[in-house]
């Protein structure tokens, strides 16, 4: 009876954790810019990066997209484990300082592209 219990346990706490973003979703893996905005304090336009590798994710914010076919000069860069939630809700990068996004649609194919939405941002994979 112990057995079973501990087992149960241990299968219930395996389950709650959160899994890597990439191995729950293939689809996820490469690099996904976001719709370009203008942005009046930087008067330029401006877009976000997700890039998800293996076990790895990176964020950058505010990228210039003048930069050729890259984009260049974020004001900021995150990295760390790609992570999702049990809900498939939340992606997280688990770094020094993690940083959660609200996961509004998986990855889906359109007109032979590949989008997803992430805190209300439609991005697109390159």
């Amino acid at each position: 009876m112990k057995k079973t219990i501990l087992f149960a346990t241990v299968c219930l706490l395996l389950l709650a954790c959160n899994k890597p973003l990439v191995k729950y979703n293939s689809d996820f893996e490469g690099t996904w810019y976001s719709e370009t905005q203008y942005n009046p304090t930087m008067q330029k336009f401006v877009g976000d990066e997700l890039t998800f590798s293996g076990k790895d994710g990176t964020y950058q914010v505010d990228c210039a997209d003048t930069c050729g076919t890259n984009l260049c000069d974020c004001t900021g860069k995150l990295t760390g484990k790609a992570e999702i939630n049990q809900q498939r809700t939340i992606i997280r990068l688990n770094s020094q300082t993690p940083r959660t996004f609200s996961l509004d649609a998986e990855p889906y194919e359109q007109g032979g592209s590949w989008f997803m939405e992430i805190d209300g941002k439609t991005y697109k994979k390159q």
